[in-house]
């Protein structure tokens, strides 16, 4: 398969949100609430929250990675979070998982950074074999999160 990856721009919004769509559905997940309008704002309005790129196939966007500009103070080093890495599964195996995370290298070190982390689940063996093969290791980190009504609770309440 002949693919492009390329940074993602407004007119891919659509594409990208029918793929985070997938994605959700494929990890046991609701679709989400992710909107077009949203996703153009966000990620091509005025100040960007996050870095986008896409794989292109015959005119078809097959993957995406999303990520944005991450600090670690202990090694005072700059750094980016990649959020989400996915590739429909009909295009898998195709180079186009390792072509992302090579543009997001690049975009990493191009930012002056030095690092890339992500989080993997545990039950995606695939996904966890495909990044101990391009060098990533697992760190021994628990993901832990506040969400929407614990979030306001602790702002309100302290």
């Amino acid at each position: 398969m002949r693919f492009a990856v390329r940074e993602a721009g407004i007119s891919d919004a659509a594409a990208i949100v029918a793929l985070v769509r997938r994605f959700n559905v494929e990890e046991g997940n609701p679709p989400g609430v992710l909107t077009v309008e949203e996703l153009s704002r966000i990620a091509f309005g005025e100040q960007p929250r996050f870095g986008a790129l896409v794989a292109e196939s015959r005119g078809d966007v097959v993957g995406y990675a999303v990520f944005f500009r991450s600090y670690d103070t202990e090694h005072a080093a700059k750094g980016l979070y990649l959020q989400d890495l996915y590739i429909v599964p009909e295009a898998r195996g195709q180079g186009i998982g390792r072509a992302l995370m090579t543009a997001v290298a690049r975009a990493c070190l191009a930012d002056e950074g030095c690092y890339l982390f992500w989080n993997a689940r545990q039950g995606n063996r695939d996904g966890r074999a495909f990044y101990r093969a391009i060098g990533a290791r697992e760190e021994p980190v628990v993901t832990l999160s506040l969400q929407p009504d614990a979030l306001r609770r602790l702002a309100e309440r302290g």
